[in-house]
Parts: C-alpha cells; sequence; structure tokens
C-alpha cells in the first residue's frame, strides 16, 4: 500500500507538469498541422517502444524475480537481456528507417508534400528515441522489482521539462521541430537519470551474457506472445490516428487532446498500481498461488469503483475543465466544444481499462501471455470495424465511441480468460 501511495502521488505531480505542458503546447499550436504531423511522426516510435520493447520488459520482469530466486548468475542473466534489448532496439529502428516512405503514402494518403516532409523531418528526429526509451524501461523495471518504486516513477518528467524550456526559450529558433527535438533530448536525460539512480543503488550486475538459461529460454517462449498481443493492442492507438486522418485536419489533434485528462486518470492509476502489481504478482504466484488469484479479484474489485468515482466526476466536469485548461491562444471556445465532448466519451472507458491492465500483469506474471494474444487479436478486429463505420457516421466522435467499446469489450475477454486459468488450475 506504501508503494501504491508512494507512485500514486510521484505519478500525480509527475504528470501534472505533464499536464501543463499539452497546455502550453496547445497555447502556443492550437488544433494545427504542426501538432498533427507531430503525433504522426511519434506514432511509428512509439508503436515500436510499446509493443517491442515494453513486451520484453514486462516478459522479463517476472523472469529476473525467478532468476534471482533459482540460480545466482542474475548478472549473466541481465547482461543477455541487455543484449536482446539493443539488437532489437537497433533492429526496428533499422526497419522504421527503411519503411517510412511507404508507410506514410500507404496509410496516410490524399496530403500535400509540405505535410509529409513535416512528418519526416520530425520522425527522423524522433526515432533514435526507441533505443533510449528500451533501456530506461529495462532498467526501471530492475529498480522496481528492488522496491525503488519513485526513482523509475519520475523519470518521465525530464521530458515535459525540456519541452516546455523549448517552448518558452527557443521556439523561434526550432520552429516546426520544436517537439521532436525536446522529445529525444528528454529521452536522453531520462535515461542517464535512471543509470546513475541504477548504479548508485547497486541494481546492475554486469557478466558474460548467458543466452541459455532456463529463465532466459522462458523469455524467448512468452515473448512472441506477448509481442503479437502488444501488436495488436497497440495498434488500437494506430488504428485511431489512421482514420482521424482521414478527417479535416485538426481531427488528430482534437482526439489527442480528448484523451489527455481520460489518459492522465489512466496513467496515475496504472503507474500506481500496475507498476507495483507485476513484482508483486510475480512473488506471489511462486509463494502461493491461490493467495494470488484471491489479491487479484479484490484489487480488480477496488479499483474498478475508484476509478468509476473518479471517472465519473470528471465527466460532469468536463465542459468546464477544458475550457479551463486550455482555451486560450490558438485554442478557441469551438475548439474546447469538440474535445469536451471527446473526453465525456472515453471518460467511460476507464474503469474497464484499468482492471484490464491489472488483469494483464498477473497473467504476465504466471507466464500466461497467450490469453493476451488471444484477447489481442478480437481488440483489433473489433477496433478496425467500430472505427470504419462509426467514423463514417459520427465523425471524429466515431472514434471515441469506438475506443471506449474496444477496451470495455477487451475487459471483458480477459476477465473470462483469467477466470477459466482459475479454475483450470483449481482442477489440477
Amino acid at each position: 500500500m506504501i508503494n501504491i501511495i508512494t507512485i500514486g502521488f510521484v505519478t500525480i505531480l509527475v504528470k501534472g507538469i505533464g499536464f501543463y505542458k499539452e497546455m502550453e503546447i496547445g497555447s502556443h499550436f492550437g488544433l494545427s498541422e504542426i501538432v498533427d504531423t507531430f503525433l504522426i511522426a511519434l506514432l511509428i516510435p512509439g508503436f515500436i517502444n510499446t509493443v517491442f520493447m515494453s513486451s520484453f520488459q514486462n516478459v522479463f520482469i517476472p523472469n529476473y524475480i525467478a532468476e534471482t530466486r533459482t540460480t545466482t548468475t542474475i548478472a549473466s542473466f541481465l547482461s543477455a537481456c541487455i543484449i536482446i534489448t539493443f539488437g532489437l532496439g537497433i533492429l526496428l529502428m533499422l526497419i522504421s528507417y527503411f519503411c517510412t516512405d511507404i508507410f506514410l503514402e500507404s496509410v496516410f494518403k490524399n496530403h500535400n508534400l509540405q505535410y509529409y516532409q513535416l512528418i519526416r523531418s520530425q520522425f527522423y528526429i524522433i526515432l533514435p528515441c526507441v533505443i533510449f526509451w528500451s533501456f530506461s524501461s529495462l532498467f526501471s523495471g530492475i529498480l522496481e522489482t528492488k522496491g525503488f518504486f519513485g526513482y523509475s516513477a519520475i523519470s518521465a518528467v525530464f521530458t515535459s521539462i525540456v519541452i516546455l524550456v523549448c517552448l518558452f526559450f527557443l521556439k523561434n529558433q526550432m520552429s516546426y521541430s520544436l517537439l521532436a527535438i525536446g522529445t529525444l533530448v528528454g529521452s536522453i536525460i531520462e535515461l542517464i537519470y535512471i543509470l546513475l539512480v541504477s548504479f548508485y543503488k547497486k541494481t546492475v550486475q554486469i557478466a558474460k551474457p548467458n543466452f541459455k538459461s532456463f529463465n532466459i529460454q522462458m523469455v524467448y517462449k512468452q515473448l512472441p506472445s506477448k509481442i503479437g498481443s502488444g501488436f495488436l493492442t497497440g495498434s488500437t492507438g494506430f488504428v485511431n490516428q489512421f482514420f482521424a486522418a482521414q478527417l479535416a485536419i485538426g481531427s488528430i489533434a482534437s482526439f489527442n487532446y480528448g484523451m489527455k485528462i481520460p489518459s492522465f486518470l489512466a496513467t496515475i492509476l496504472v503507474l500506481s498500481t500496475g507498476n507495483v502489481v507485476l513484482p508483486y504478482f510475480s512473488t506471489l504466484v511462486q509463494e502461493n498461488r491461490a493467495k494470488a488469484y484471491r489479491v487479484l479479484y479484490q484489487t480488480l474489485t477496488i479499483t474498478f469503483v475508484v476509478s468509476l468515482l473518479i471517472a465519473g466526476i470528471l465527466f460532469l466536469c468536463s465542459d468546464a475543465i477544458i475550457s479551463f485548461l486550455f482555451e486560450r491562444g490558438n485554442f478557441t471556445a469551438q475548439n474546447t466544444e469538440v474535445v469536451s465532448h471527446i473526453q465525456k466519451i472515453v471518460l467511460i472507458y476507464i474503469p474497464f481499462y484499468i482492471a484490464s491492465i491489472i488483469i494483464i500483469k498477473f497473467l504476465t506474471s504466471i507466464n500466461k501471455n497467450s490469453y493476451m494474444f488471444y484477447a489481442s487479436v478480437i481488440n483489433f478486429i473489433l477496433s478496425v470495424t467500430l472505427n470504419y463505420f462509426l467514423a463514417k457516421k459520427f465523425a471524429i466522435y466515431g472514434l471515441a465511441i469506438a475506443t471506449t467499446l474496444v477496451y470495455s469489450i477487451n475487459f471483458i475477454v480477459l476477465f473470462l480468460c483469467v477466470r477459466h486459468q482459475h479454475k483450470k488450475e483449481s482442477v489440477q
């Protein structure tokens, strides 16, 4: 509980600064082409980080804990994981670099040359972030397994601070590349900070890598399922961006701003609970599997009720919140109305999303990632189908409705999966 409170407090601080950054971006750029192109440029590196590198970290943590309990070769295990992280990151960066033009011209059609040039120039700046994010995620995961949750949680503040400095002091010099440069510099500072803390806390041990240990073999076995589920789940954001890009200029930015407060709330709850429960569940399932299931159901009930109450309050105050936070400079009253409607719709999925993340963490801790893959297949099919039909009927609001339905159904599917696994183990 102390860890959850600590993470929650630090996350509120970090996300509060991040939210202020978004307010300033809205004031400086509004729902402009610059914001749209930056979000598209960020899409592929962000997708790689979410799908591939975060999947590796999530598989790494339970097996890292298992390695510390069953062997004395943790340094060899960690060295192997560091090499895998670097190799996977470089490979994905190269694939992204050579496939970008095909991707843009195939997915985001019917835009002028300047629009594509803005995306490409920002994309090339952001792409190296993949490596920095990957190692930050890996070493942060190790800190969390040792109980140093606050140190890893605060690291994300550096990118927000760098972008704010650029907005206030370097906007004229950096022009359209400001957001991309700020993201790159912030990711570098974040990694340096995580490394300094890791070495200070002596959580990093290096030795000759062992790519054949039992737990590293378990990582190999679980990673494809985790990546597959992450790929399909992460594609929800990509699908939203794709359909938003087919609408009027500014639609991507509108949807992005409409997701800000729901994402802010979700991130606080996910980081304050999710980052704690994965190491906790990974340890508990090694000691008492039946108790782990009981704790899971209790955690789901409490989290769902709390997040539902908070989302309900924000729903009722949506118009006032958007007006207060964003309506100034280039962000008009008309923008406020559009963004507020989007926000109200997506706030509905918050309890389902948070509960889904907890189930995913639990399934990862028991190395049952195949369930997430099947759930993600359903997610992807629903996402494409619902976005296609609802965007035609309700435009940008249709995308918000589709997102809410996808996350809600995803929770139901995952809950049925974990109940099935529990009954299966009870019989055995």
